[in-house]
Formats: structure tokens, sequence, C-alpha cells
């Protein structure tokens, strides 16, 4: 008998953070329009956009956020 979505959520939420987060790649793996796609063209894709978003936060075109902020204001959307 196939285990329940809700079943399966709540084990999923008791595993360690890491376990966590290799699922969740698996999960939106499963789903992605283009499957397969090469894991290296994507990491090297996350690197140049976390570079382009250092360096116009070098140049002052964007300011930071201090991450209390951030996580209060989620913290919000959440209730």
């Amino acid at each position: 008998m196939a285990a329940s979505a809700d079943a399966i959520e709540n084990d999923a939420l008791s595993l360690p953070i890491e376990d966590r987060a290799r699922l969740i790649v698996h999960l939106l793996e499963s789903i992605e329009e283009r499957p397969g796609g090469d894991p290296r063209a994507v990491e090297r894709a996350w690197l140049a956009e976390a570079q382009r978003r250092y360096d116009a936060y070098q140049r002052g075109e964007v300011q930071a956020i201090p991450a209390a902020d951030v996580f209060s204001e989620l913290r919000k959307d959440d209730h």
C-alpha cells in the first residue's frame, strides 16, 4: 500500500537538514521540464549569478539586507 503524501511529508520533515536538502533536489528534478540537466552547468550558472550579484553590490548598485530583517519578514509571511 502506498504511503500518503501527509505521512511522507511528516517523515521528510523529521530528516536531518542535509537529507531534506537532497530530497528536495531529487523531487524538483523529478518535475523539471528539462530533466537530466548537467549539474556542473547548473553550478556554473549559479556561480556566475552569485558573482554578478556580488559585483553589483561592490559597485553600490544594490544594497545588502541584514539577514535578521529577511528572516523577520519571512516569519511575518508564515503567520
